[in-house]
Protein backbone atom coordinates (compact mmCIF):
# COMPACT_ATOMS: atom_id res chain seq x y z
CA UNK A 1 0.00 0.00 0.00
CA UNK A 2 3.04 2.28 0.71
CA UNK A 3 4.74 1.98 -2.00
CA UNK A 4 1.45 2.55 -4.32
CA UNK A 5 0.91 6.01 -2.37
CA UNK A 6 4.41 6.89 -2.83
CA UNK A 7 3.67 6.55 -7.05
CA UNK A 8 0.04 8.81 -6.60
CA UNK A 9 2.49 11.02 -4.41
CA UNK A 10 5.46 11.18 -7.04
CA UNK A 11 2.77 11.68 -10.19
CA UNK A 12 1.11 14.64 -7.64
CA UNK A 13 5.07 16.46 -7.09
CA UNK A 14 5.80 16.17 -10.58
CA UNK A 15 2.44 17.03 -11.83
CA UNK A 16 3.67 20.26 -9.65
CA UNK A 17 6.58 20.61 -11.72
CA UNK A 18 4.74 20.52 -14.86
CA UNK A 19 2.29 23.35 -14.31
CA UNK A 20 5.43 25.25 -12.76
CA UNK A 21 7.47 24.82 -15.85
CA UNK A 22 4.65 25.31 -18.40
CA UNK A 23 5.89 28.06 -20.24
CA UNK A 24 8.94 26.19 -20.38
CA UNK A 25 7.66 22.79 -21.39
CA UNK A 26 9.68 21.59 -25.11
CA UNK A 27 9.81 18.42 -26.29
CA UNK A 28 13.13 18.14 -24.88
CA UNK A 29 11.95 19.01 -21.40
CA UNK A 30 8.56 16.65 -20.87
CA UNK A 31 11.15 13.96 -22.10
CA UNK A 32 13.37 14.73 -19.66
CA UNK A 33 10.74 15.37 -16.59
CA UNK A 34 9.48 11.61 -17.91
CA UNK A 35 12.91 10.28 -17.43
CA UNK A 36 13.37 11.60 -14.22
CA UNK A 37 9.80 10.20 -12.98
CA UNK A 38 11.07 6.83 -14.16
CA UNK A 39 14.47 6.65 -12.66
CA UNK A 40 12.86 7.99 -9.33
CA UNK A 41 10.35 5.58 -8.97
CA UNK A 42 12.26 3.19 -9.77
CA UNK A 43 13.68 2.75 -6.36
CA UNK A 44 10.36 1.29 -5.54
CA UNK A 45 9.65 -1.95 -7.36
CA UNK A 46 6.02 -1.07 -7.50
CA UNK A 47 4.31 -3.37 -9.57
CA UNK A 48 0.44 -5.08 -10.17
CA UNK A 49 0.76 -8.49 -11.18
CA UNK A 50 -1.23 -9.58 -14.48
CA UNK A 51 -0.08 -12.47 -15.03
CA UNK A 52 1.29 -15.17 -12.50
CA UNK A 53 2.61 -18.60 -12.62
CA UNK A 54 0.85 -20.89 -9.60
CA UNK A 55 4.24 -21.54 -8.01
CA UNK A 56 5.32 -22.18 -4.45
CA UNK A 57 8.03 -19.34 -4.62
CA UNK A 58 7.40 -16.32 -6.19
CA UNK A 59 11.41 -14.42 -5.65
CA UNK A 60 14.14 -15.07 -8.01
CA UNK A 61 15.98 -12.87 -10.71
CA UNK A 62 12.74 -12.17 -12.76
CA UNK A 63 10.52 -13.98 -10.64
CA UNK A 64 7.20 -15.67 -11.64
CA UNK A 65 4.94 -12.63 -12.15
CA UNK A 66 4.39 -10.59 -15.25
CA UNK A 67 4.10 -7.05 -13.64
CA UNK A 68 2.60 -3.63 -14.55
CA UNK A 69 5.39 -1.25 -13.97
CA UNK A 70 5.90 2.79 -13.70
CA UNK A 71 7.68 2.42 -17.68
CA UNK A 72 4.63 0.94 -19.23
CA UNK A 73 2.34 3.44 -17.90
CA UNK A 74 4.80 5.90 -19.78
CA UNK A 75 5.13 3.99 -22.76
CA UNK A 76 1.73 4.64 -24.47
CA UNK A 77 2.06 8.44 -23.38
CA UNK A 78 5.53 7.95 -25.62
CA UNK A 79 4.03 6.38 -28.30
CA UNK A 80 1.26 8.91 -28.65
CA UNK A 81 3.63 11.67 -28.30
CA UNK A 82 6.11 10.09 -31.06
CA UNK A 83 3.93 9.30 -33.53
CA UNK A 84 2.72 12.92 -34.02
CA UNK A 85 6.22 14.23 -33.33
CA UNK A 86 8.42 11.94 -35.32
CA UNK A 87 4.92 10.81 -37.98
CA UNK A 88 6.27 7.09 -36.99
CA UNK A 89 9.60 7.57 -38.40
CA UNK A 90 11.16 5.57 -35.41
CA UNK A 91 15.11 4.61 -35.55
CA UNK A 92 15.70 1.92 -37.80
CA UNK A 93 17.10 -1.44 -36.26
CA UNK A 94 19.41 -3.05 -37.87
CA UNK A 95 18.09 -6.81 -39.16
CA UNK A 96 21.15 -8.59 -37.24
CA UNK A 97 19.53 -7.24 -33.55
CA UNK A 98 16.16 -8.43 -34.55
CA UNK A 99 17.64 -11.92 -35.05
CA UNK A 100 19.67 -11.94 -31.96
CA UNK A 101 16.62 -11.04 -30.20
CA UNK A 102 14.47 -13.67 -32.31
CA UNK A 103 17.10 -16.05 -31.57
CA UNK A 104 18.13 -15.33 -27.97
CA UNK A 105 14.26 -16.38 -27.31
CA UNK A 106 13.87 -19.09 -29.15
CA UNK A 107 17.23 -20.89 -27.62
CA UNK A 108 16.04 -20.35 -23.93
CA UNK A 109 12.27 -21.40 -24.93
CA UNK A 110 13.14 -24.71 -26.51
CA UNK A 111 16.67 -25.58 -24.79
CA UNK A 112 15.49 -29.31 -23.59
CA UNK A 113 17.12 -28.73 -20.16
CA UNK A 114 14.31 -26.02 -19.85
CA UNK A 115 12.51 -27.36 -16.39
CA UNK A 116 10.12 -24.42 -16.74
CA UNK A 117 9.21 -22.86 -19.82
CA UNK A 118 6.55 -20.45 -18.58
CA UNK A 119 9.18 -18.93 -16.22
CA UNK A 120 11.11 -18.40 -19.36
CA UNK A 121 8.20 -16.51 -21.48
CA UNK A 122 7.72 -14.43 -19.02
CA UNK A 123 11.28 -12.89 -17.94
CA UNK A 124 11.40 -12.77 -21.74
CA UNK A 125 8.25 -10.75 -21.66
CA UNK A 126 9.82 -8.54 -19.02
CA UNK A 127 12.91 -7.66 -20.98
CA UNK A 128 11.54 -7.28 -24.39
CA UNK A 129 8.95 -4.77 -23.54
CA UNK A 130 11.53 -2.89 -21.34
CA UNK A 131 13.63 -2.35 -24.45
CA UNK A 132 10.59 -1.51 -26.39
CA UNK A 133 10.35 0.79 -24.20
CA UNK A 134 13.64 1.49 -23.98
CA UNK A 135 13.58 2.05 -28.14
CA UNK A 136 11.23 4.58 -27.93
CA UNK A 137 13.11 6.68 -25.80
CA UNK A 138 16.29 6.22 -27.22
CA UNK A 139 15.02 6.85 -30.72
CA UNK A 140 13.36 10.38 -30.10
CA UNK A 141 15.52 11.28 -26.84
CA UNK A 142 18.67 13.58 -27.41
CA UNK A 143 21.24 11.57 -25.03
CA UNK A 144 22.00 15.31 -23.36
CA UNK A 145 18.40 15.08 -22.71
CA UNK A 146 18.59 11.69 -21.43
CA UNK A 147 21.73 12.16 -19.36
CA UNK A 148 19.68 15.37 -17.48
CA UNK A 149 16.60 13.16 -16.76
CA UNK A 150 19.36 10.69 -15.16
CA UNK A 151 20.75 13.03 -12.89
CA UNK A 152 17.67 14.53 -11.79
CA UNK A 153 15.90 11.30 -10.88
CA UNK A 154 19.36 9.93 -8.90
CA UNK A 155 19.23 13.34 -6.91
CA UNK A 156 15.70 12.75 -5.77
CA UNK A 157 16.21 8.92 -5.35
CA UNK A 158 19.41 9.98 -3.42
CA UNK A 159 17.28 12.56 -1.10
CA UNK A 160 14.80 10.11 -0.37
CA UNK A 161 17.03 7.42 0.58
CA UNK A 162 19.35 9.90 2.98
CA UNK A 163 16.04 10.91 4.94
CA UNK A 164 14.85 7.01 5.59
CA UNK A 165 18.15 6.45 6.61
CA UNK A 166 18.26 8.94 8.99
CA UNK A 167 15.27 7.34 10.52
CA UNK A 168 16.48 4.27 10.27
CA UNK A 169 19.15 3.12 11.57
CA UNK A 170 20.19 6.41 12.73
CA UNK A 171 17.01 7.58 14.56
CA UNK A 172 15.80 4.00 15.29
CA UNK A 173 12.32 4.52 13.97
CA UNK A 174 11.31 1.19 13.21
CA UNK A 175 8.21 2.18 11.32
CA UNK A 176 10.09 3.70 8.33
CA UNK A 177 11.21 -0.12 7.64
CA UNK A 178 7.93 -1.84 6.20
CA UNK A 179 6.51 1.74 4.91
CA UNK A 180 7.08 0.71 1.26
CA UNK A 181 7.34 -3.38 1.41
CA UNK A 182 5.72 -5.99 3.62
CA UNK A 183 8.16 -8.31 5.45
CA UNK A 184 11.40 -6.04 4.97
CA UNK A 185 14.96 -7.58 6.33
CA UNK A 186 17.08 -5.51 8.26
CA UNK A 187 19.73 -8.48 8.86
CA UNK A 188 20.99 -10.00 12.38
CA UNK A 189 20.59 -7.72 15.61
CA UNK A 190 23.98 -7.02 15.61
CA UNK A 191 24.58 -5.41 12.34
CA UNK A 192 21.16 -3.82 11.47
CA UNK A 193 21.46 -1.87 7.67
CA UNK A 194 19.77 0.91 6.39
CA UNK A 195 17.14 -0.56 3.64
CA UNK A 196 15.27 2.25 2.46
CA UNK A 197 12.33 1.64 -0.29
CA UNK A 198 14.16 -1.38 -0.52
CA UNK A 199 13.26 -4.96 1.08
CA UNK A 200 17.19 -5.51 1.96
CA UNK A 201 19.67 -3.36 2.59
CA UNK A 202 21.52 -4.90 0.31
CA UNK A 203 19.41 -4.00 -2.29
CA UNK A 204 20.36 -0.30 -1.14
CA UNK A 205 23.18 -0.37 -0.38
CA UNK A 206 24.19 -1.79 -4.35
CA UNK A 207 21.70 0.81 -5.39
CA UNK A 208 23.42 3.08 -3.57
CA UNK A 209 26.86 2.38 -5.09
CA UNK A 210 25.27 2.95 -8.18
CA UNK A 211 23.99 5.56 -7.87
CA UNK A 212 27.56 6.94 -6.14
CA UNK A 213 29.40 6.36 -9.11
CA UNK A 214 27.28 7.97 -11.27
CA UNK A 215 27.84 11.26 -9.12
CA UNK A 216 31.74 10.26 -9.15
CA UNK A 217 31.56 9.83 -12.84
CA UNK A 218 29.53 13.39 -13.09
CA UNK A 219 32.04 15.13 -10.49
CA UNK A 220 35.32 13.90 -12.63
CA UNK A 221 33.64 15.13 -15.79
CA UNK A 222 32.70 18.37 -14.74
CA UNK A 223 28.88 17.86 -14.95
CA UNK A 224 27.13 20.07 -12.26
CA UNK A 225 30.81 19.56 -10.23
CA UNK A 226 29.66 20.55 -6.77
CA UNK A 227 26.26 19.29 -6.64
CA UNK A 228 27.48 15.94 -8.24
CA UNK A 229 30.03 15.73 -5.11
CA UNK A 230 27.51 16.77 -2.19
CA UNK A 231 24.71 14.38 -3.66
CA UNK A 232 28.00 12.04 -3.95
CA UNK A 233 28.70 11.84 -0.54
CA UNK A 234 24.92 11.72 0.42
CA UNK A 235 24.90 8.74 -1.54
CA UNK A 236 28.39 7.14 0.18
CA UNK A 237 26.50 7.82 3.72
CA UNK A 238 23.73 6.15 3.30
CA UNK A 239 25.68 3.01 1.20
CA UNK A 240 27.90 3.23 4.85
CA UNK A 241 24.46 2.87 6.88
CA UNK A 242 23.51 -0.42 5.26
CA UNK A 243 26.32 -1.78 6.66
CA UNK A 244 26.30 -4.07 2.55
CA UNK A 245 30.32 -5.39 2.60
CA UNK A 246 30.13 -6.58 -1.18
CA UNK A 247 28.52 -3.39 -2.28
CA UNK A 248 30.95 -1.05 -0.15
CA UNK A 249 33.91 -3.47 -1.41
CA UNK A 250 32.10 -2.38 -4.73
CA UNK A 251 31.76 1.11 -4.52
CA UNK A 252 35.75 1.90 -3.70
CA UNK A 253 36.96 -0.96 -6.29
CA UNK A 254 34.69 1.15 -8.68
CA UNK A 255 35.63 4.74 -8.17
CA UNK A 256 39.62 3.66 -8.05
CA UNK A 257 38.80 2.05 -11.66
CA UNK A 258 37.22 4.75 -13.00
CA UNK A 259 39.40 7.64 -11.32
CA UNK A 260 42.24 5.69 -12.56
CA UNK A 261 40.48 5.46 -15.99
CA UNK A 262 39.99 9.30 -16.28
CA UNK A 263 43.22 10.18 -14.63
CA UNK A 264 44.48 8.34 -17.21
CA UNK A 265 42.67 8.83 -20.42
CA UNK A 266 46.03 10.67 -22.05
CA UNK A 267 48.42 7.68 -21.07
CA UNK A 268 49.45 4.25 -19.51
CA UNK A 269 47.75 3.37 -15.92
CA UNK A 270 50.40 1.01 -15.65
CA UNK A 271 53.65 3.49 -14.85
CA UNK A 272 55.31 3.39 -12.10
CA UNK A 273 54.22 7.62 -11.82
CA UNK A 274 50.61 6.39 -11.79
CA UNK A 275 51.23 3.74 -9.41
CA UNK A 276 53.07 6.08 -6.50
CA UNK A 277 50.69 8.84 -7.07
CA UNK A 278 47.23 7.49 -7.64
CA UNK A 279 46.73 3.55 -7.37
CA UNK A 280 48.85 2.62 -3.75
CA UNK A 281 47.49 6.13 -2.27
CA UNK A 282 43.66 5.08 -3.20
CA UNK A 283 43.91 1.74 -1.72
CA UNK A 284 45.51 2.62 1.05
CA UNK A 285 43.11 5.15 1.76
CA UNK A 286 40.32 1.94 0.93
CA UNK A 287 41.84 -0.14 3.46
CA UNK A 288 42.19 2.48 5.89
CA UNK A 289 38.66 3.27 5.42
CA UNK A 290 37.64 -0.74 6.12
CA UNK A 291 39.84 -1.39 8.98
CA UNK A 292 40.32 2.10 11.09
CA UNK A 293 36.82 3.04 10.87
CA UNK A 294 33.55 1.49 12.70
CA UNK A 295 33.37 0.02 9.14
CA UNK A 296 35.18 -3.02 10.57
CA UNK A 297 33.05 -4.48 12.60
CA UNK A 298 30.91 -5.26 9.34
CA UNK A 299 33.74 -7.18 7.84
CA UNK A 300 35.51 -8.97 11.03
CA UNK A 301 33.02 -8.91 13.56
CA UNK A 302 29.70 -10.31 12.46
CA UNK A 303 28.71 -13.35 10.06
CA UNK A 304 30.75 -13.19 7.62
CA UNK A 305 31.97 -16.08 8.03
CA UNK A 306 28.48 -18.02 8.30
CA UNK A 307 27.42 -15.99 4.81
CA UNK A 308 30.81 -16.97 3.32
CA UNK A 309 30.39 -20.71 3.95
CA UNK A 310 26.57 -20.33 2.14
CA UNK A 311 27.64 -18.63 -0.84
CA UNK A 312 30.47 -21.25 -1.15
CA UNK A 313 27.70 -24.14 -0.69
CA UNK A 314 25.51 -21.97 -3.00
CA UNK A 315 28.56 -21.85 -5.62
CA UNK A 316 29.30 -25.77 -5.95
CA UNK A 317 25.71 -25.95 -7.19
CA UNK A 318 26.16 -23.30 -9.46
CA UNK A 319 29.45 -25.65 -10.86
CA UNK A 320 27.23 -28.71 -10.34
CA UNK A 321 24.86 -27.19 -13.17
CA UNK A 322 27.38 -25.37 -15.39
CA UNK A 323 29.33 -29.15 -15.65
CA UNK A 324 26.18 -30.53 -16.26
CA UNK A 325 24.95 -28.36 -19.07
CA UNK A 326 27.84 -26.26 -20.16
CA UNK A 327 27.11 -25.06 -23.26
CA UNK A 328 22.96 -23.63 -23.03
CA UNK A 329 22.68 -23.61 -19.27
CA UNK A 330 18.85 -24.42 -18.35
CA UNK A 331 17.26 -21.14 -20.21
CA UNK A 332 16.48 -17.87 -18.48
CA UNK A 333 15.07 -17.87 -15.46
CA UNK A 334 15.09 -21.30 -14.55
CA UNK A 335 18.06 -22.11 -12.26
CA UNK A 336 16.32 -21.82 -8.88
CA UNK A 337 13.27 -23.89 -10.62
CA UNK A 338 16.21 -26.64 -11.32
CA UNK A 339 18.09 -26.49 -7.94
CA UNK A 340 14.73 -26.85 -6.15
CA UNK A 341 13.57 -29.84 -8.13
CA UNK A 342 16.70 -31.82 -8.90
CA UNK A 343 19.33 -31.05 -6.24
CA UNK A 344 19.89 -33.28 -3.13
CA UNK A 345 21.14 -30.69 -0.52
CA UNK A 346 21.29 -34.05 1.83
CA UNK A 347 22.87 -36.15 -0.15
CA UNK A 348 25.41 -33.26 -1.49
CA UNK A 349 26.36 -31.52 1.79
CA UNK A 350 24.55 -33.91 4.52
CA UNK A 351 23.02 -32.67 7.44
CA UNK A 352 23.39 -28.95 5.94
CA UNK A 353 21.57 -27.52 8.95
CA UNK A 354 24.16 -28.45 11.27
CA UNK A 355 26.41 -26.40 9.42
CA UNK A 356 24.14 -23.16 9.36
CA UNK A 357 20.38 -22.13 10.11
CA UNK A 358 18.21 -23.23 7.62
CA UNK A 359 20.74 -23.77 5.09
CA UNK A 360 18.60 -25.54 2.55
CA UNK A 361 15.82 -22.85 2.78
CA UNK A 362 18.28 -20.14 1.91
CA UNK A 363 19.50 -21.57 -1.30
CA UNK A 364 16.11 -23.17 -2.50
CA UNK A 365 14.56 -19.94 -2.41
CA UNK A 366 17.32 -16.76 -3.06
CA UNK A 367 19.67 -17.14 -6.44
CA UNK A 368 23.67 -17.76 -6.39
CA UNK A 369 24.99 -15.16 -5.29
CA UNK A 370 27.39 -15.27 -7.91
CA UNK A 371 26.25 -13.26 -11.28
CA UNK A 372 28.59 -14.87 -13.23
CA UNK A 373 27.71 -18.61 -11.97
CA UNK A 374 24.02 -17.24 -12.50
CA UNK A 375 24.69 -16.23 -16.32
CA UNK A 376 26.64 -19.46 -16.87
CA UNK A 377 24.40 -21.76 -14.97
CA UNK A 378 20.98 -20.01 -17.07
CA UNK A 379 22.62 -19.13 -20.81
CA UNK A 380 25.89 -21.47 -21.04
CA UNK A 381 28.89 -20.91 -22.79
CA UNK A 382 26.84 -19.57 -25.96
CA UNK A 383 24.85 -17.20 -24.26
CA UNK A 384 27.73 -15.74 -21.70
CA UNK A 385 30.47 -15.25 -24.32
CA UNK A 386 28.87 -12.31 -26.35
CA UNK A 387 28.38 -10.47 -22.74
CA UNK A 388 31.95 -11.05 -22.02
CA UNK A 389 32.83 -9.87 -25.12
CA UNK A 390 30.96 -6.51 -24.84
CA UNK A 391 32.40 -6.41 -20.86
CA UNK A 392 35.97 -6.45 -23.06
CA UNK A 393 35.32 -4.04 -25.98
CA UNK A 394 33.70 -1.02 -23.57
CA UNK A 395 37.37 -1.56 -21.53
CA UNK A 396 38.91 -1.61 -24.34
CA UNK A 397 37.56 1.70 -26.29
CA UNK A 398 37.05 3.68 -23.09
CA UNK A 399 39.93 5.54 -23.03
CA UNK A 400 39.56 6.60 -26.97
CA UNK A 401 35.70 7.43 -26.23
CA UNK A 402 36.84 9.94 -23.76
CA UNK A 403 39.99 11.51 -26.00
CA UNK A 404 37.78 11.77 -29.04
CA UNK A 405 35.12 14.43 -30.64
CA UNK A 406 31.92 12.46 -28.98
CA UNK A 407 29.28 14.59 -27.22
CA UNK A 408 30.35 15.32 -23.88
CA UNK A 409 27.39 13.61 -22.39
CA UNK A 410 27.87 10.47 -23.97
CA UNK A 411 31.18 9.79 -22.53
CA UNK A 412 29.26 10.18 -19.26
CA UNK A 413 27.38 8.12 -19.77
CA UNK A 414 30.14 5.51 -21.58
CA UNK A 415 32.37 6.03 -18.61
CA UNK A 416 29.57 5.53 -16.27
CA UNK A 417 28.84 2.49 -18.24
CA UNK A 418 32.42 1.07 -17.51
CA UNK A 419 31.50 1.58 -13.75
CA UNK A 420 28.37 -0.13 -14.08
CA UNK A 421 30.40 -3.15 -15.04
CA UNK A 422 32.79 -2.88 -12.41
CA UNK A 423 30.27 -2.70 -9.88
CA UNK A 424 28.42 -5.29 -11.59
CA UNK A 425 31.49 -7.92 -11.56
CA UNK A 426 32.60 -6.54 -7.74
CA UNK A 427 29.06 -6.37 -6.19
CA UNK A 428 27.79 -9.71 -8.64
CA UNK A 429 30.74 -12.24 -7.24
CA UNK A 430 29.18 -12.43 -3.98
CA UNK A 431 25.60 -11.32 -4.69
CA UNK A 432 22.82 -11.02 -7.36
CA UNK A 433 21.92 -7.87 -6.38
CA UNK A 434 23.12 -5.98 -9.66
CA UNK A 435 20.79 -8.39 -11.53
CA UNK A 436 17.71 -8.00 -9.49
CA UNK A 437 14.84 -5.96 -10.86
CA UNK A 438 15.53 -2.38 -9.49
CA UNK A 439 19.21 -2.78 -10.52
CA UNK A 440 19.33 -4.23 -13.72
CA UNK A 441 16.52 -1.36 -14.99
CA UNK A 442 19.11 1.00 -14.64
CA UNK A 443 22.22 -0.57 -16.09
CA UNK A 444 20.17 -1.95 -19.04
CA UNK A 445 19.35 1.51 -20.49
CA UNK A 446 22.28 2.67 -19.32
CA UNK A 447 24.10 -0.04 -21.56
CA UNK A 448 21.45 0.58 -24.24
CA UNK A 449 21.79 4.46 -24.34
CA UNK A 450 25.51 3.68 -24.96
CA UNK A 451 24.48 0.65 -27.78
CA UNK A 452 21.89 3.32 -29.64
CA UNK A 453 24.22 6.87 -29.35
CA UNK A 454 26.65 5.17 -30.66
CA UNK A 455 25.00 3.58 -33.42
CA UNK A 456 23.38 7.26 -33.99
CA UNK A 457 27.22 8.68 -34.21
CA UNK A 458 28.56 6.35 -36.44
CA UNK A 459 25.80 6.82 -38.80
CA UNK A 460 25.70 10.71 -39.35
CA UNK A 461 29.47 10.18 -40.48
CA UNK A 462 28.38 8.00 -43.19
CA UNK A 463 26.06 10.43 -44.36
Amino acid sequence: MGAILFIIISILVYVLKIVHNSRELTFDKWCEIFISFFIFTNCIGFGLPLIELDRQYVDGIFGYKYRLEVYMLITPVFLVVLSRRMQWNFMKLPWYVLLALFAFAAVNILNPANVIVPSTVLALAQIFSYLLFLYMLCSSVKIDTLLRGIYEGLVYTTILQLALTICYPILGITQVVELFREGVSIRAAERPGAPGTFNHPNALGGYMAMTFAFFLVCYLTGYNKRKSLIVGLMAFFVLIFTFSRTALLAALGTTILIVLIYRTRQSSIFTIKNFFTMILPMLIVATALIFLTPIKDSFVGSNMDEMMLARMMHFYCGYEIINEYPWLGLGLNTHLEYIRSTVSFGAMFGDIDKIFWRAEEFMGSNPIHNVPLILLSELGIIGTLPIVYYVIRQFIKIKSTLRSEYNESYKIISLFGIALISYILIHGMADWAPVSSLMRNVWILVFFTMAVDHYKWENSIKE
